[in-house]
């Protein structure tokens, strides 16, 4: 598997090695980051959180689309369709995954939440998780550049209801 230790550690040091010998500006290299999947043993995440600490990656992606069918998905007939699973149905799955690699890098790396993210209140539960930044993609194309804002807001109302004076505050919350 590609996400294996060894298979990790050699592909980021021969990326990390590219980059090293390219010519940058004044703003140096751009950061490093993996995205990883959520549909991986607790073995596979201690060896990425391994790595990712080794070898000091910029940061972690958590998580890619999933292969796997959660309810009530797997209800659905296009469910047996191949393919990644992206969007709503991959939000807890992919909190969980997200909360484990917090734990497990000891919030020293940052991770970049994504799956599932409509609302400020989805991006606050990926904060507590563990999450520095969040990423949409699927909602985004849906709600267009209105929903950044409606998001804003809703993060802030959550942020003041449970008595966090930044979202820097909240990183990590659920996983003390």
């Amino acid at each position: 598997m590609l996400q294996g230790r060894k298979q990790l550690k050699d592909l980021v040091k021969k990326v990390q090695a590219a980059r090293d010998e390219m010519q940058w500006g004044e703003e140096g290299p751009p950061p490093l980051l993996v995205k990883i999947a959520p549909d991986l043993s607790k073995e596979d995440l201690e060896d990425i959180a391994a790595v990712a600490l080794a070898l000091r990656l910029d940061g972690l992606i958590i998580s890619n689309t999933t292969i796997s069918r959660p309810d009530p998905v797997n209800k659905n007939p296009v469910s047996a369709e191949s393919g990644g699973l992206s969007g709503k149905p991959l939000f807890n799955l992919s909190t969980n995954v997200l909360k484990e690699m917090y734990i497990l890098t000891r919030g020293k790396i940052p991770l970049i939440g994504c799956g599932g993210i409509s609302s400020g209140e989805d991006a606050y539960n990926k904060i507590r998780a563990g999450a520095t930044l969040v990423q949409l993609y699927t909602a985004f194309a849906y709600g267009g550049p209105a929903l950044i804002p409606q998001m804003k807001a809703e993060l802030a109302e959550c942020l003041e209801r449970d008595g966090f004076k930044s979202i820097h505050e909240a990183v990590g919350a659920n996983c003390r």
